[in-house]
């Protein structure tokens, strides 16, 4: 048979009979150590350190203890599987010693060595076992030698074991069947371990928990799930709660909920014990499915917590959201992992509380806690979609530092930084000496140049990609519809097209968001009709996706359509048609739906009271946004952005209600992010020709922004509207000496299928004389109230 290299040993004489024909065998515990002292075994099982080992066997020797079988054989695989320093020879030197050895011996070195850092040579003596004395092999001498078999991943001296095991009729103890279907799943032979179950005369519920185990290690979902049903149902085989944890774990990576609440109700039913691992397997689904008030309730009836149970809980409500609650958990744990820290940065990651993310990072490194792979990649994502370059630099350096090792994902982490913070130097230097690169690095560096607005270098990089996933076509699409090149996106996804690409949802969401953004109204039907002809579900992304498109190509009631015919309506969705219909002025029709989205028991968010608040700006509706601002905070908890404070601030002012909404705004604590309060007030003075406080707000829009044409601009048109020309003259030098221009206005607009965009005063469409003719006569109409 095929074996391992052999570490050299220096054996010594032996009798080659059994252990009876040396005499009486000294009974177990005869050789007490001290008055007082705990029992051997119980330091043994205590024992966690070659050191420790040492100082019980220089006790068993001084007491001469060591002549007692049962101590040896503790022994003997203690210092197996302890192996200091990864050195078999301790317990080799140890076993070589012996004047004789019985199959105990044998047994307890071999599963001594299939535990510890060296397994190959618990095959190595099973060898041994073979050639000196092949008389004391027994059935006890085959479970660890195939446990170490599959550790080291061995199938071809695993299949001449279990021949051996035949031979000898050792196959027949079920311990063996288990040990044999263990290593054929584990060294990836599924097909032989399920022909083996197949076999047994009588499957026991360890060989259904081998064989299931064995596909879940497989990762084989469906298959663990089938097995579960079938050993439940048709073999009335009561599992354990291995078998179920498993079975748990199944459900939630297949997202299989209906089952994983089945399993759960069989374990009330047939009264099965909750250990421990099974409760926080059973909480971790309701955690994954979003049933934190399930979760909650078993983390409560928990007799006791571990770091396990309180990590699972502290991360489910990050993925909800409740990061209050998830922080709450955190802090009251006694003693945290990596794994609890890692658990509370990606749930501030995902929440998009990005500063928060690095804090906590930064909090772990004054903390001296460990920090693992997966700590890195959540702070450079936090950097990369936070703009946190330095940050991210530093962290690259503490990489190296502390010698992490550079898988590809963690190169994607910082190539991600890089490209998204714009650094392509540091991105290209990078993503040069990378040994391997796949469609994931070509797009990061394809996102990056379209980030700084390198439409040509991303659009080449996307033609060298030497595969073309659909991924990276999605990435493309979404990048440049994200940064505002509407135009390239769609031509992007009519090549698409052509080269017989099929589109997913998310490629169909970001064409629908560019048609929506240049007016592409008859892209945007074509898109519907695509997703009907191909019955492709319309879930809340796509549905509102539709809504919205619909909504700024001017056809609202297409999107009263669209919102009317989704089978499930959820919070997304109602949000995007009381925006659309504030938008089309359709004031009493928004806050209807308002109120039946609250009937319909979806909760409102941030999102919702904008377009609620819009509502009211734009119909004047004075009472009734000061009252939803106030239902805001207060009955739903939510905390006012800059979005809700403009919204307000530009209703008092369209009402001339200008006094009013300079008092709102001392009320509020304005940061940096004020610019659009400030640009509302702004707006309302032009609006109602108040010059002072135009002045007063210019003086803040300035001071957030130092280079805002905008702001400039409409002071100027202030002072004009009061005819203060000088005024006007001062504010025209200040911007010509800051070299402040004004950001010409964009419209666009589809004919016959074709995009056309116009800027202000732009003459360079082929029929721009007679379009401005046409506007002309249309001003001249309107003047007149014919229009």
């Amino acid at each position: 048979m095929a074996s391992p290299t052999p570490i050299p040993w220096q054996p010594v004489p032996i009798t080659r009979s059994s252990a009876s024909s040396h005499g009486r065998t000294p009974s177990p515990g005869k050789y007490p150590i001290g008055n007082g002292s705990p029992p051997i075994l119980s330091l043994l099982q205590q024992c966690s350190s070659p050191r420790e080992l040492s100082q019980i066997h220089a006790q068993l020797l001084k007491s001469n203890a060591i002549q007692d079988p049962l101590y040896l054989s503790k022994l003997l695989s203690f210092y197996a599987s302890l192996e200091p320093d990864g050195d078999p020879s301790h317990a080799l030197r140890l076993f070589s010693s012996l004047s004789y050895r019985d199959s105990a011996q044998w047994n307890s070195l071999i599963h001594g060595f299939s535990l510890g850092s060296t397994p190959e040579q618990s095959i190595l003596l099973f060898i041994r076992l073979l050639e000196e004395d092949p008389i004391l092999l027994n059935s006890y001498s085959f479970p660890p030698v195939l446990k170490a078999c599959t550790r080291i991943m061995t199938v071809s001296e695993g299949i001449q074991i279990h021949g051996l095991a035949t031979k000898c009729g050792a196959v027949a103890d079920p311990y063996v069947q288990n040990s044999l279907v263990r290593m054929y799943f584990g060294c990836g032979r599924s097909r032989d371990g399920q022909l083996l179950f197949d076999k047994m005369p009588e499957r026991s519920v360890v060989a259904w928990s081998c064989v299931i185990g064995g596909y879940a290690e497989l990762g084989l979902w469906e298959r663990v799930k089938s097995l579960f049903r079938m050993m439940v149902s048709e073999f009335h085989c009561v599992p354990n709660s291995v078998t179920l944890v498993r079975v748990i774990t199944a459900c939630v990576r297949s997202g299989d909920f209906e089952l994983g609440k089945w399993v759960h109700q069989y374990i009330k039913e047939n009264g099965v014990p909750l250990c421990l691992n099974l409760r926080n397997a059973l909480m971790n689904m309701y955690a994954k499915f979003g049933e934190m008030g399930e979760a909650r309730r078993l983390f409560d009836q928990m007799p006791e917590h571990d770091i396990v149970s309180r990590t699972t809980l502290l991360s489910g409500y990050a993925s909800m959201g409740h990061l209050t609650l998830a922080h709450e958990i955190f802090d009251k744990m006694p003693d945290r992992n990596v794994v609890a820290w890692n658990a509370m940065i990606a749930g501030y990651v995902l929440n998009g509380c990005f500063e928060e993310a690095i804090l906590l990072y930064k909090e772990m490194l004054a903390l001296n806690v460990e920090i693992d792979k997966a700590t890195m990649i959540s702070v450079l994502s936090a950097c990369a979609k936070s703009g946190y370059l330095l940050v991210g630099e530093v962290i690259h350096g503490y990489i190296y530092k502390v010698g992490i090792e550079m898988t590809l994902d963690l190169l994607h982490s910082i190539l991600g930084v890089y490209s998204r913070c714009g650094k392509m130097d540091l991105a290209e230097l990078l993503f040069s000496k990378m040994d391997v690169k796949n469609e994931i690095s070509w797009t990061l560096m394809m996102v990056g140049y379209v980030t700084i607005g390198e439409i040509k270098a991303a659009l080449e990089t996307f033609n060298q990609m030497p595969h073309k996933d659909l991924a990276a076509w999605n990435a493309l699409i979404s990048t440049l519809a994200q940064c505002n090149y509407f135009s390239e996106a769609l031509d992007i996804f009519e090549k698409m097209q052509r080269t017989k690409v099929s589109p997913n949802c998310f490629t169909l969401v970001s064409i629908l968001s560019a048609c929506a953004r240049v007016g592409a109204l008859e892209l945007g039907k074509w898109v519907h009709a695509y997703i009907e002809r191909n019955d492709i579900e319309m879930d809340a992304y796509l549905g509102s996706s539709l809504i919205d498109m619909y909504a700024k190509c001017g056809c609202i009631n297409l999107s009263l359509e669209v919102f009317n015919r989704m089978p499930t309506k959820d919070l997304l969705s109602w949000s995007t048609m009381i925006v659309g219909l504030a938008m089309h002025g359709h004031s009493e029709y928004a806050i209807e739906f308002f109120r039946q989205m609250e009937d319909y028991g979806v909760q409102p968010d941030a999102v919702t009271f904008v377009g609620v608040l819009s509502t009211c700006s734009h119909a004047g509706l004075v009472e009734e946004g000061q009252y939803y601002f106030d239902m805001m905070s207060k009955k739903y908890g939510i905390t006012p952005t800059t979005d809700h404070y403009s919204c307000m601030v530009d209703l008092f002012g369209r009402h001339g209600l200008l006094k009013e909404a300079k008092e709102f705004i001392d009320k509020m604590n304005i940061s940096s992010s004020g610019e659009a309060i400030w640009g509302a007030l702004l707006g309302a003075c032009k609006l109602h020709g108040n010059v002072e406080l135009a002045e007063y707000a210019t003086s803040h829009l300035i001071e957030v922004d130092p280079n805002n044409s905008g702001a400039h601009v409409l002071l100027s048109n202030v002072y004009a509207s009061a005819y203060k020309w000088d005024d006007v003259g001062k504010v025209r030098n200040i911007m010509k000496k800051k070299g402040i221009e004004k950001v010409p206005g964009c419209s666009s607009i589809e004919v016959d299928g074709e995009i056309h965009e116009f800027f202000a005063g732009d003459a360079s469409h082929p029929l721009s004389r007679e379009i401005y003719m046409t506007l002309n006569g249309l001003e001249k109409l309107v003047e007149a109230n014919i229009l």
